[in-house]
């Protein structure tokens, strides 16, 4: 409450204002009735949403499967979308979201054991918490937040250890790829402060989608 209204001038929106992604494109990125513009985010987290939705559906996920990593890519995109505009990660979409994923694991609706999901919490929460402990006894400075720690001890719950280590590797090297790109681009120093819970997020996605053929091309 109230419904979807703009959040400039509090006009609230029709629902032909609402379609997403399209909406959008048809309003140039800015509110029909002030004008002022709407954050690329919006399309953004709808199409990605959408994106994922699909990659779902044509991975050799097992159907059963759908509902729980439904919780898990919903608490991912809602991270995604607060980290890159507040830098900042919601508990109710990392800590509170541990239990679910040791419930559904427990209901056996996760292709991993209670113990896997347990030891991919704690391990997800441990490896960057002692990253980031070394990195401020080393420098003096603050490398990765906690918001940062809980992400990954949730992605733990629900992948265990192994996706900890597949989401933190491919977020790692995509991370520092993109960031330094970033960097360049934009000519600002090393000490800005850039959001890694997309990284991590996204390496959880594809860990998720594509670990199959991963693990089977590693045979061959």
């Amino acid at each position: 409450m109230p419904r979807s209204h703009c959040p400039h001038c509090s006009h609230t929106l029709a629902w032909y204002d609402l379609v997403p992604v399209a909406s959008w494109i048809q309003l140039r990125g800015s509110c029909r009735y002030c004008s002022h513009a709407i954050s690329a985010l919006y399309p953004f987290i709808e199409a990605l949403t959408a994106l994922l939705c699909v990659l779902v559906y044509l991975s050799p996920i097992t159907p059963l499967f759908y509902g729980a990593y439904f919780c898990l890519f919903s608490a991912l995109i809602v991270s995604i979308r607060t980290d890159l505009e507040y830098m900042l990660i919601s508990r109710f979409f990392s800590l509170c979201m541990i239990p679910v994923g040791l419930l559904l694991t427990a209901l056996q609706l996760l292709p991993i054991t209670l113990t896997q999901s347990t030891l991919g919490a704690l391990a997800g929460y441990g490896i960057l918490w002692l990253a980031a402990t070394l990195f401020r006894a080393a420098t003096g400075k603050d490398g990765l937040g906690e918001g940062d720690f809980e992400l990954l001890a949730m992605i733990g719950s629900f992948t265990g250890p192994i996706g900890v280590w597949f989401s933190l590797l491919c977020g790692s090297l995509v991370g520092s790829v993109l960031i330094a790109l970033y960097l360049w681009i934009t000519q600002k120093g090393p000490n800005t402060r850039v959001p890694f819970g997309p990284f991590l997020a996204l390496g959880a996605f594809i860990y998720i989608l594509y670990s199959q053929l991963f693990f089977t091309l590693c045979m061959y």
